[in-house]
């Protein structure tokens, strides 16, 4: 599972930056327009809407060579056919213009798709750990059987109306006599019918430290049926 939501986490990460970095392209070419374009006032000559986003504003101008030039750009002020609007262009392709009012519009975007990208790769790295981390249990570490002790309601979560459940196992170590308390991953679904009589479950631990361990649970059936 900790594979499955890894993979998860990449993609939400993936998608994340694919959608910062269009504001950002904005945010730059509006930046770049306005330190190195020449500005100059228009002639608003049409507004198009498109749903919820900025209107595409066309505006016609004079370059300093006084050839007229049709353009158009979002702009996040509310402007009519007919107004007067300051405009930055680019003096090496002319139609390539900004009104320079989108930045704090794009910045928006750009602080939503930065947060959820730390939060996917934020994620992506801890699953990534956890799955490393459980591998190496299992290659290297000590191989136990687990006494079963219950199954249980894990009462600090829910999913919907119901509260998942965890496995519950025991282990005295013969080599100090200390008892160890396991519990499984969080599960969707009643893991006892598929425990089919089972009074030990196998558990990798660190021999240095019985506390770091893996429960293996692989007798539950595959799905989308676990928890974290």
């Amino acid at each position: 599972m900790a594979m499955k939501l890894k993979i998860v986490s990449l993609i939400v990460s993936i998608g994340a930056l694919v959608f910062l970095l269009i504001p950002s392209g904005s945010i730059w070419k509006s930046v770049s327009l306005k330190k190195h374009g020449v500005s100059t006032e228009s002639t608003v000559i049409s507004v198009s809407h498109h749903g919820k986003g900025l209107p595409d504003v066309t505006v016609t101008f004079k370059t300093t060579d006084n050839s007229e030039v049709t353009a158009n750009a979002t702009k996040r002020r509310v402007v009519s056919r007919g107004d007067i609007v300051k405009i930055w262009y680019d003096p090496a392709s002319p139609q390539k213009i900004d009104f320079g009012d989108t930045i704090s519009y794009n910045m928006r975007g750009v602080a939503a798709a930065g947060f959820i990208f730390i939060i996917g790769f934020y994620y992506f790295v801890k699953y990534s750990l956890t799955d490393r981390k459980n591998k190496n249990l299992v290659s290297s570490g000590m191989k136990i059987a687990a006494e079963f002790i219950s199954i249980d309601k894990n009462e600090k979560y829910r999913m919907g109306d119901n509260n998942p459940w965890v496995i519950r196992c025991r282990w005295t170590d013969s080599r100090d006599s200390h008892e160890y308390f396991f519990v499984s991953k969080d599960y969707t679904i009643d893991p006892v019918p598929f425990l089919n009589g089972r009074t030990h479950v196998d558990i990798f631990v660190d021999p240095a430290d019985p506390g770091k361990y893996y429960m293996d649970t692989t007798f539950m059936p595959i799905g989308n049926n676990t928890i974290g």
